[in-house]
């Protein structure tokens, strides 16, 4: 390949991709490239977008193919968005599992090029993920934000795997969760939730409490 002078080098920052991260230091420049046996009438527009990296790491140095003609930076903002769907799709994936779906395909399809899908147990796994995912992302947005953009299995592993013990009463069912770091981000969302007095109908309507134990006596000054 081979690429005419950058015609236009323009410096901008941007947020990082979490909550309270610096902002990223970007230079974009446009030029065109022309591919491997094809002439200069049929070059393609390139911008290379030099992203600085703080520290003892080489700069990034990635290039965007594209036919648009939107401005430089803009055509760079728009293409980067692409990382909200890589996430959604590495959170399916790897978080919830969405390609361990049962019954995905049919194993005895007289074509193995074009098997048959049944449609129903895959609507019905993908509602699933999306409900779930939803759910945890509504319980992130009730936590510190720190946790605002937290992957799933971030959420699972510090909030939702955690060992306890469960006290059942003529009244009520009590879930004890053991000490755990972070647990004071968790507390106001577990105030709320035993204020709504949500009960078990399967355990004689019994009131369910979720509780923690209190944070460590620290020494006096």
């Amino acid at each position: 390949m081979e690429g005419d002078p950058p015609r236009t080098v323009l410096r901008h920052e941007e947020a990082g991709p979490y909550v309270g991260a610096p902002p990223k230091e970007l230079y974009v420049a446009e030029t065109r490239t022309v591919l491997k046996g094809e002439d200069a009438s049929q070059a393609v527009r390139t911008l290379v977008c030099r992203e600085v990296v703080r520290g003892p790491q080489k700069d990034r140095w990635p290039p965007l193919y594209t036919s648009n003609d939107e401005p430089p930076y803009q055509e760079i903002q728009d293409f980067r968005q692409r990382q909200h769907q890589e996430q959604a799709f590495r959170i399916g994936v790897y978080d919830e599992f969405l390609d361990a779906v049962p019954c995905g395909y049919d194993k005895q399809s007289p074509n193995p090029k074009r098997p048959r899908f049944p449609r129903g147990p895959l609507q019905m796994l993908g509602w699933l993920v999306a409900l779930v995912l939803n759910a945890i992302m509504d319980l992130a947005d009730q936590l510190p934000t720190q946790f605002h953009q937290a992957h799933v299995r971030t959420i699972r592993r510090k909030f939702f795997h955690r060992p306890g013990d469960i006290y059942l009463t003529p009244d009520a069912v009590i879930g004890w969760l053991d000490e755990f770091g972070d647990q004071e981000a968790l507390q106001p969302v577990l105030d709320r939730f035993n204020a709504a007095e949500h009960r078990v109908p399967w355990l004689d309507n019994r009131l369910l409490v979720l509780s923690l134990p209190p944070p460590p006596a620290r020494a006096g000054p």
